[in-house]
């Protein structure tokens, strides 16, 4: 197997790790300890989003936080995440994956909540895949997503 597609596949078990973290029925504690060691020390995750008036604007969040973040917004509620389409690239040890993700209220998808897309920048320290940084934005009125980032329409 080639560099590259060792590198991808390592990549592609990093990332299905990282939406199985945050997925669980109501009153499910994610492995926040386990969440850390695939982020980089000084890694951000960005939410952006659009407020009433259509701006942007984003929300920076250090990796080490999100845990708080992230069940000060789900407050103990069922959610599942999970990547229905990437794209990765690699080079050296660098590497960049837009992951297309749905998410849902409950484990067989019959409740839709969102759909939208991570990018997501690795860094591979000569040992291991490490996530760098994370932005990520959801579709809504307006912004759509292309069928290029549609599970089967690559």
């Amino acid at each position: 197997m080639n560099d590259i597609v060792t590198a991808e596949n390592q990549i592609q078990s990093l990332i299905t790790e990282l939406y199985s973290i945050v997925s669980g029925p109501a009153g499910h504690q994610p492995d926040w300890k386990r969440e850390a060691e695939l982020f980089m020390p000084y890694a951000h995750m960005i939410r952006t989003s659009v407020d009433e008036h259509g701006d942007s604007k984003a929300t920076v969040i250090c990796a080490a936080d999100y845990p708080e973040n992230f069940e000060k917004i789900i407050a103990g509620r069922a959610f599942f995440e999970v990547e229905v389409q990437n794209i990765i690239e690699v080079f050296g040890n660098i590497a960049h994956a837009f992951s297309t993700y749905e998410a849902w209220r409950d484990v067989d998808r019959t409740d839709f909540i969102k759909r939208g897309i991570n990018s997501i920048q690795f860094y591979n320290d000569g040992a291991t895949w490490r996530i760098v940084n994370m932005i990520w934005d959801d579709e809504r009125p307006g912004l759509q997503m292309a069928a290029k980032y549609i599970t089967g329409n690559t």
